[in-house]
């Protein structure tokens, strides 16, 4: 692994070729080689971040963009390899050095630092969030019956929330392995003073022993697979609803009016020590508070008051810091970003369809979703960065059509890995597409229209003047009638 902190010039056309090819090793004979692996995975990776959702789809995009690509990548000639050939240049791929070498690149040079030894503020530390993914292709009917499947392969997941790219993954064959994949992860990873955040399933003591051994805290959920323990904290926080709880409480309460609701949040946290009994604090020594958040949903459109209200209960290794007024809404905050894994499946998904494509090779899975991934991450940067769209960002979907053109790919993918938007901001095939304002449409109200209606309206032959015109006069005839 070369060193990220060493400084080297930037070219155009060598950028991302140069950092695969330094950090990833081709595992084929090189005296057979014909196709570069760093090329591949470089094109793989543009190709899927124009929405080409499997190799023959590559192939195709590679085809009608080769031209463009021989001006971008040296070693670069006028044959395409088959979908064959780049189906199984992605299947020899090894994913951990992938991986590792995204996490360096990110910790060590685009953000020039790396995990802290000392204390780190609550609200500076790293969530990271472990989930699986089902890959829906590789379930398998039983006995030829539809109702009973099996679960197929789970891509389990490290997020990181600061970063926004996944720090490692796991391929296990079912469900209830999601817990051991992420212990092995935990174990190779430097993880100090992060904080893991996952689903109730993988809440064990010995997953919480595993963070802590990695110096790490853990905001967990908690549901009702562990009953004893989830009877007790349920039944304290029925105490703090009637008053009769005697010791510290931490409350904080937010609203948001997104997606068609508005939805309250009131988070509830308790020390441990002070809620659990004996045998619980004895059991579950790494749980230092347990939280309560609280959400009271209002569709608007329900004429109703309250239409739901949910519990949810977690268990966190950080100790509730009552002299902290913020500590509340950060610790709320902590809880929000392990959604962000979430998210980024969903886009994976629905945006990348990923949860059509008929895979079955174990390996190719693995390496196709890190690229998938990437892809995903360059896309979202690109949104994150651009002005919005009539309020909103940009689609993903509308991305992938500017990424169509191998060139708009590529200084897609060299502004996220340098963290520099600068050349896509002074392109004028850009600024036409993101930075230039929207041309007036006829049909924009003027700002004085408010104060001084139709009347306040220019003489011209816009649709809206001749609206205004046509409507002054029905109602000067309605009027003499």
């Amino acid at each position: 692994m070369t060193d990220p902190t060493t400084p080297f010039t930037y070219d155009y056309a060598t950028f991302l070729q140069r950092i695969i090819e330094l950090n990833i090793n081709d595992p084929r004979c090189k005296s057979m080689v014909v196709y570069p692996l760093f090329i591949v995975y470089a094109i793989h990776i543009m190709a899927k971040m124009a929405g080409c959702n499997n190799a023959t789809a590559v192939k195709l995009w590679w085809e009608q963009n080769n031209a463009e690509l021989q001006k971008l990548f040296y070693g670069l000639d006028d044959v395409v390899p088959s979908e064959q050939t780049i189906r199984r240049l992605i299947t020899c791929a090894n994913n951990d050095e992938i991986l590792k070498f995204l996490q360096d690149y990110f910790t060590q040079y685009r953000f020039n630092t790396s995990a802290a030894s000392g204390a780190v503020l609550l609200i500076e530390r790293d969530v990271i969030s472990a989930d699986g993914q089902n890959i829906r292709a590789t379930r398998l009917t039983k006995e030829e019956n539809d109702a009973r499947k099996s679960s197929g392969y789970d891509l389990v997941s490290l997020y990181s929330a600061k970063y926004g790219f996944t720090l490692s993954q796991r391929t296990v064959d079912k469900k209830n392995q999601e817990a051991k994949a992420i212990v092995e992860m935990l174990d190779e990873l430097n993880l100090r003073n992060c904080i893991l955040a996952w689903d109730a399933i993988n809440t064990r003591v010995s997953t919480l022993e595993a963070v802590i051994k990695a110096e790490a805290d853990f905001v967990v959920s908690l549901k009702s697979n562990q009953g004893t323990l989830f009877e007790e904290v349920s039944d304290v926080f029925h105490f703090v609803d009637v008053d009769r709880y005697k010791f510290e409480i931490l409350t904080s309460a937010r609203v948001s009016t997104e997606h068609g609701r508005i939805e309250s949040k009131e988070i509830c946290i308790l020390n441990a020590d002070d809620a659990l009994s004996s045998a619980m604090k004895k059991k579950w020594s790494n749980v230092k508070g347990i939280i309560r958040v609280r959400t009271n949903r209002v569709y608007k459109s329900s004429n109703v008051g309250v239409d739901e209200i949910e519990d949810r209960y977690f268990l966190t290794s950080i100790t509730p810091d009552g002299l902290d007024e913020n500590f509340a809404n950060t610790m709320q905050d902590i809880i929000l970003a392990r959604w962000k894994i979430e998210s980024r499946h969903w886009v994976i998904d629905v945006a990348f369809c990923q949860d059509r494509l008929p895979l079955r090779n174990k390996d190719y899975i693995a390496n196709v979703t890190v690229h998938t991934k990437i892809a995903a991450n360059v896309l979202s940067y690109i949104r994150e960065h651009t002005p919005l769209y009539n309020g909103k960002p940009r689609s993903f979907e509308c991305l992938q059509q500017i990424a169509t053109n191998a060139k708009f790919a590529f200084m897609f993918l060299e502004a996220f890995f340098k963290d520099d938007m600068s050349e896509i901001e002074n392109d004028e095939r850009f600024i036409g597409i993101f930075y230039k304002p929207p041309k007036p449409t006829g049909n924009d109200v003027p700002d004085n229209l408010k104060e001084n209606g139709f009347d306040a309206l220019t003489e011209d032959d816009s649709p809206l003047s001749l609206f205004a015109k046509n409507r002054r006069k029905i109602k000067s005839k309605r009027i003499d009638r």
